[in-house]
């Protein structure tokens, strides 16, 4: 619109509509618990994996444990992955998984976990063969990247597997939570110096360091 073009066609600006998707979780943590919030508004189908589920839990959703990834990913068509990176979750999806997803041709992905949860080479060549219909990426392979020469920079390998020239993913530079105006996302930050200040315990969002997030 912007340039002053309307409606060239519906091929050009296909939607994906989330009416009677099946949306896998793939860990409910604080990030994926906001994500379920904010879906259960439309008419889709949750299916939820995570390390444990305690008797307490009342979720409205298929619960699934990590011995059954495989049938997990058969049952879901919009896969969103929020987990810590870890030595249990490194590579966690790998070609097989991906073919597992992609037996619904519709199924997609989405990454706001880290990179090194999904296998860089399967990702690309899952996308590049559409064994899966899409992704929409914020998480990456290498945040050091060098110049390719042309001052351009990649977070990923740009040589072996181009993501860039995909046209069936979205990527996003690591910003999806980014709204540096948003003040009130500090304030976590600032209770927990206050505790510390005051010799309180009982911190924010504390790190257990033999789980590793």
């Amino acid at each position: 619109m912007k340039e002053g073009k309307w409606r060239l066609g519906d091929d050009e600006a296909v939607s994906i509509p989330l009416r009677d998707r099946k949306i896998g979780l793939l860990g409910y943590g604080a990030i994926n618990k906001k994500v379920h919030k904010f879906l259960s508004g439309f008419d889709v189908e949750f299916h939820i994996l995570k390390r444990s589920w305690e008797k307490s839990d009342e979720i409205i959703a298929k619960k699934y444990l990590p011995s059954q990834l495989n049938e997990f990913l058969t049952e879901v068509d919009t896969l969103i992955i929020a987990l810590p990176d870890t030595d249990e979750t490194n590579n966690l999806i790998g070609t097989k998984e991906l073919e597992l997803l992609g037996k619904n041709k519709k199924s997609v992905l989405v990454n706001i976990a880290r990179g090194a949860i999904i296998n860089e080479e399967a990702l690309y060549n899952a996308l590049k063969n559409n064994v899966i219909a899409g992704a929409a990426l914020d998480v990456w392979y290498n945040y050091h990247p060098e110049s390719d020469g042309d001052g351009k920079k990649y977070l990923y390998d740009s040589k072996k597997f181009p993501f860039h020239e995909l046209d069936n993913v979205i990527l996003s530079p690591h910003r999806a939570a980014s709204p540096h105006d948003d003040l009130k996302r500090w304030d976590e930050v600032i209770e927990n110096i206050s505790r510390f200040a005051n010799g309180e315990k009982g911190f924010i969002n504390t790190v257990d360091i033999t789980k590793g997030y």
